[in-house]
């Protein structure tokens, strides 16, 4: 019972990550400093938790669940700093 609630708790967590990473690559992020905390907060959390999954493996799935959020809050972690392309610096530069 414990693991069906853990993915539950994990699906939940991949929403949440799918619609921080809508809301960086739309620009529609309001505090973008605590967003990237959490964000980067997040990453590592998951990250632990793939750790620990592999350190004791109750249930293979459940690694997945945990590696899949770790990759989109790592994605909506590097979302959350600006894009300069190589153009703009150029002219910066100048």
């Amino acid at each position: 019972m414990e693991t069906v609630f853990e993915c539950l708790m994990l699906s939940a967590f991949i929403i949440a990550m799918c619609v921080l990473i809508y809301r960086f690559a739309k620009n529609k992020s309001t505090n973008i400093k605590a967003e990237r905390t959490v964000a980067w907060t997040m990453a590592v959390g998951f990250a632990i938790g793939v750790v620990k999954e592999l350190i004791f493996p109750p249930v293979r799935w459940v690694l997945m669940l945990y590696a899949i959020s770790a990759i989109l809050a790592y994605t909506a972690a590097a979302f959350s700093y600006p894009y300069h392309s190589v153009a703009e610096n150029n002219e910066e530069e100048t």
